[in-house]
């Protein structure tokens, strides 16, 4: 089709051009980017820790300033593994979707020249491998004399690392033996590699970092210890944290137990991800919005249109034209325009996408979804063009006859 006079009609009627061209750009860059979090967000929730979710009851404990932190906790220990349906219990500094306590980074050489990660470090008393459900891939665990007492960070050692990230700090080598520091006096070797488990608080990193974990031992009492983990069958989880509760009351009354921040695993990703799914609905209502509101747009501006037009299609089709010419003209315009907003709409995404990253540490928006949004308006304009089309499709020879 000779797109001439598509040009020529459309010029006649610039301002409101101009205003649907904005409106199918900015609905682009807007869409765009909101597909772009929605998708990140769901790739969120399809995190998965690596552990065995439904066994696992995790008791948060804000800790304790006695001198004898380690002998409260060995004891609360020992009553909770006495609590009817827990299998095994251990202290712990956290577990996934658990409150952050062991974040930091680390170098590959003691200069500090080589930077590895920011991770976080999983660490507790004997057994708390075993109690989480942590799989050694290669390598051996911890010997019963590495669990000591510290103050920050457990003192010089092996560490565990998890595969994905030894993958990453060592391509293509055997990460075994390597070591890592934490300032020039720490040295952890890698002694084991271990199945991936998700960081406490995956939201903090990129989904390509989610998995950055390494693991410590620590005896009880040592710092950020002062919260259990407990493995039970899926049915008494809730009865075992109840009776957890009242054990560690009973121990020491002046234990704050976070109660917020304890349940099952399962519980507390429910809880995480809460803003997830929330902030999910709303993006999705407003690609919704933005695409209902855009497709009425161009369905009006349409309709207004024909009715302008109506001589002018009464003539062509009195000098031949098939309603099939006539429907695919109006069609072809509105490809035109749409294509005119997506172009406009591309520089617009990019640009909002980079102010949100720089201002909200958004992520970078795949490129896939540019084409994604562009197939999306053009499918959503054929669409509401359709029916003032068909309606102008519709309009007879004689009305050409009866105008003059």
């Amino acid at each position: 089709m000779n797109i001439r006079p598509l040009l020529s009609a459309l010029t006649r009627h610039r301002a409101s051009v101009v205003l649907l061209v904005l409106e199918i750009a900015l609905t682009f860059a807007v869409v765009s980017n909101a597909l772009g979090l929605v998708m990140h967000r769901v790739d969120k929730l399809q995190l998965r820790t690596g552990l065995d979710d439904t066994h696992l009851v995790y008791v948060d404990t804000d800790g304790t300033n006695r001198a004898d932190a380690g002998a409260i906790y060995a004891t609360i220990l020992h009553a909770l593994r006495r609590i009817p349906g827990v299998q095994a219990a251990a202290s712990v500094n956290t577990v996934p979707f658990g409150p952050r306590g062991g974040t930091d980074g680390f170098y590959l050489d003691a200069s500090e020249k080589h930077l590895g990660k920011v991770s976080d470090f999983y660490w507790g008393s004997p057994g708390y491998l075993e109690v989480m459900g942590v799989r050694l891939i290669r390598g051996r665990g911890f010997d019963p004399g590495a669990y000591r007492d510290f103050g920050t960070m457990p003192a010089s050692g092996g560490v565990i690392i998890s595969q994905k990230l030894a993958t990453q700090l060592w391509p293509g080598q055997d990460a075994l033996g390597k070591s890592i520091w934490l300032g020039k006096k720490t040295r952890y070797q890698v002694i084991g590699i271990a199945a991936p488990v998700l960081r406490p608080d995956p939201g903090y990193a990129g989904i390509g970092d989610a998995y950055d974990t390494l693991f410590l031992p620590a005896a009880p009492g040592a710092s950020e210890t002062g919260s259990f983990v407990l493995r039970t069958d899926a049915a008494q989880r809730q009865a075992v944290l109840h009776d957890a509760f009242a054990a560690i009351t009973r121990i020491d009354p002046t234990l704050v137990i976070e109660r917020d921040s304890s349940g099952s695993i399962t519980t507390l990703r429910r809880s995480y991800q809460k803003n997830n799914r929330i902030m999910i609905g709303m993006l999705g209502g407003v690609i919704v919005a933005l695409m209902l509101v855009t497709g009425l747009g161009i369905m009006g501006l349409t309709g207004f249109w024909v009715q302008q037009r109506t001589r002018q299609i009464g003539v062509r089709r009195a000098l031949g034209a098939r309603r099939v010419d006539i429907l695919r003209y109006f069609q072809t315009e509105n490809f035109l325009l749409a294509t005119a907003g997506i172009v406009l709409g591309c520089a617009a995404a990019i640009g909002i996408n980079v102010w949100l990253m720089a201002h909200y540490a958004v992520p970078r928006l795949p490129i896939v979804y540019l084409p994604i949004g562009a197939v999306a308006l053009w499918l959503l304009g054929q669409l509401a063009v359709l029916g003032p089309a068909l309606r102008a499709a519709r309009v007879p020879p004689t009305v050409a006859m009866r105008a003059a």
